[in-house]
């Protein structure tokens, strides 16, 4: 049997876009995450539990999302995107269902994955 409880507008509010996506009823997002913090606190130090909760209230995943689709927001997703190993991968602007592989190095190929490997287009001006 289920116990009511209150629960503040924020985190209702977060529980219900994240539950969409993860397409749970609101009351099973909140669950999970508590199910996750229940077995996140037996094998974090006390430190590791207040540095994640610090950092987990830094920014709403609503708010990140809303701010990332803006001038400011897509130079901070290039920046973290930089700072990932390579290659990284781009959208191939002017070849639609291509990506372009940025090697260390600079080299740009343009190609597409297929079974989940990166496959080199031969001639980049061909389908």
């Amino acid at each position: 049997m289920g116990q009511p409880v209150k629960l503040s507008d924020s985190l209702v509010e977060e529980a219900r876009d994240t539950s969409a996506v993860a397409q749970r009823s609101i009351a099973g997002q909140i669950e999970f995450w508590a199910g996750l913090g229940r077995a996140m606190e037996s094998i974090l130090r006390g430190r590791e539990a207040l540095a994640l909760r610090k950092a987990g209230a830094s920014v709403t995943w609503t708010k990140a999302l809303k701010g990332a689709d803006s001038p400011s927001g897509r130079k901070r997703v290039a920046a973290h995107l930089d700072t990932l190993p390579y290659p990284h991968f781009e959208p191939a602007p002017d070849r639609p269902g291509c990506v372009v592989r940025v090697d260390a190095d600079g080299t740009r190929t343009v190609g597409r994955f297929v079974k989940r490997r990166f496959q080199p287009v031969a001639d980049a001006h061909a389908g």
